[in-house]
């Protein structure tokens, strides 16, 4: 009798498995709150190379890694303060503007890359090494380490995503032994999708809170 009443059990128990299962791939994932659209792994494994590129790319001084994390024609939005923001094309954020917007740029350019006239594949030759004084956010020739924090995606179409990610930026003295911790802050992004490819479209960099 026991031995009838346990196969009967996992019989059971069985097709509960099975029918959870089935209904589990009947449930499309969601890309977002209110959004249809369920992005494939691709699409994730795309738009989270799109920001690694970037910070990856100002990291290594690699030009043709960051120039996969942006479309052409992509610009980049600074907010270095509350209520003050210009927008730039996107390879100014590594190679430096070729002279500050209107108004000058409160604490250094964005977060994440070189100062001003610093090219992501280092100086000319017989140039000095590192970037100019005074160059970086908190005033002096240290080059930062950015770190991110934390990545939010958000698919509203099968090409058109949003991104939200913190960051901090810190400025370690090597010779003092001293590490500054710069003010944090956090990207807003807008991806595309083209030929099967997501990069960036546009990039909202903001400096503390809103």
């Amino acid at each position: 009798m026991k031995h009838w009443v346990k196969m009967g059990a996992s019989l059971v128990g069985a097709a509960l498995l099975v029918t959870g299962v089935a209904a589990t791939a009947q449930t499309p994932a969601s890309g977002a709150a209110g959004s249809a659209y369920a992005p494939t792994v691709d699409d994730w494994v795309g738009v989270n190379a799109a920001v690694d590129n970037y910070s990856l790319g100002l990291d290594l001084h690699d030009m043709a890694r960051f120039d996969k994390a942006f479309w052409p024609e992509a610009k980049i939005i600074a907010q270095p303060e509350p209520g003050l923001s210009f927008a730039m094309p996107y390879r100014m954020a590594a190679e430096g503007p070729k002279g500050p917007p209107p108004g000058g740029i409160p604490g250094g350019p964005p977060p994440g890359g070189p100062p001003p006239g610093a090219a992501p594949g280092g100086p000319p030759p017989g140039a000095p090494s590192g970037p100019p004084p005074g160059g970086n956010a908190i005033g002096s020739n240290i080059a930062p380490w950015h770190l991110s924090l934390s990545h939010h995606f958000e698919f509203q179409s099968a090409t058109h995503a949003t991104h939200y990610g913190l960051f901090i930026s810190v400025y370690p003295d090597l010779k003092t032994k001293v590490t500054t911790v710069g003010l944090p802050g956090h990207y807003e992004d807008i991806l595309e999708k083209r030929k099967g490819e997501w990069r960036i479209l546009e990039r909202k960099t903001v400096i503390g809170a809103k």
